[in-house]
């Protein structure tokens, strides 16, 4: 799977994973996130049991600086904000890919439909998920020209170019995380797009956390990955009616 392999991480960054497991008894509802973080269907089964926690950056955290605007300066203007590491008030971690994979059964895959937008000279949204064989509509709401250039490493998935009034569908058919550009020196641009063979994933909101309810008991394996900070795998044991709660935390090493 793509998040067995280890994520980049970006140069002055230790990153360092403290899983705290604890068996408790049944919670009441976590708010998981700002807005709508994406998260999964999930089922109703009746052997079910929770699944949350939260991802953390520790030490010192300054936003990385805006990004230089080097072309359609005129409607995009000189910088744009930098969204490859965002993170909370609290330290929570946005934008990190939560994602659970049975080991003792099949889960079933329902692939469905993403957007990708061309808006105010960035791709948003700037992290999704998807299950494998999804629909991805791409599309451009900028009076300039795009273009959406998909690699998996270095393989070319897909290269469009997306004047304001073409709308253009592809599916996702191959599992890995999916590095976004724009590539009419619109070098700034980037997003990712996960796609994954599981339907338990969760992309965090502002304040890092995910929760997942009614999951059938069972073994998984679960991995968290972010595109600065790097992936990382735990192993949990569901029970019927008890809750798993666990944090990831990323240490920060200051400059």
């Amino acid at each position: 799977m793509f998040l067995e392999q280890q994520g980049i991480m970006k140069a002055n960054f230790i990153v360092g994973l403290i899983i705290l497991l604890k068996i408790v008894s049944w919670p009441g509802s976590v708010i998981a996130g700002a807005g709508k973080p994406q998260h999964g269907d999930r089922a109703t089964i009746t052997h079910s049991g929770r699944v949350s926690g939260s991802v953390f950056l520790s030490g010192e955290y300054r936003r990385s600086p805006p990004l230089k605007v080097v072309k359609s300066r005129s409607f995009c203007g000189l910088t744009v904000p930098n969204d490859t590491l965002l993170v909370g008030p609290d330290g929570g971690v946005r934008n990190a890919v939560v994602t659970m994979r049975p080991l003792d059964r099949t889960a079933a895959i329902h692939p469905g439909r993403i957007v990708l937008d061309n808006r105010q000279c960035a791709f948003v949204p700037h992290v999704q998920v998807a299950m494998v064989g999804s629909e991805l509509i791409l599309k451009n709401s900028d009076p300039i020209l795009h273009t959406v250039h998909a690699r998996i490493g270095k393989d070319t998935l897909f290269n469009v170019g997306l004047p304001r009034w073409r709308q253009v569908s592809k599916v996702l058919a191959r599992i890995g995380v999916l590095k976004i550009d724009c590539d009419v020196l619109h070098t700034w641009m980037s997003a990712a797009i996960v796609v994954v063979s599981t339907p338990y994933f969760y992309v965090t909101g502002e304040n890092g956390l995910f929760a997942f309810d009614g999951i059938p008991a069972g073994n998984y394996d679960i991995e968290i990955w972010h595109e600065r900070l790097g992936t990382k795998t735990a192993r949990v044991s569901v029970s019927d009616n008890a809750a798993i709660s666990f944090e990831i935390v990323y240490a920060n090493t200051p400059r």
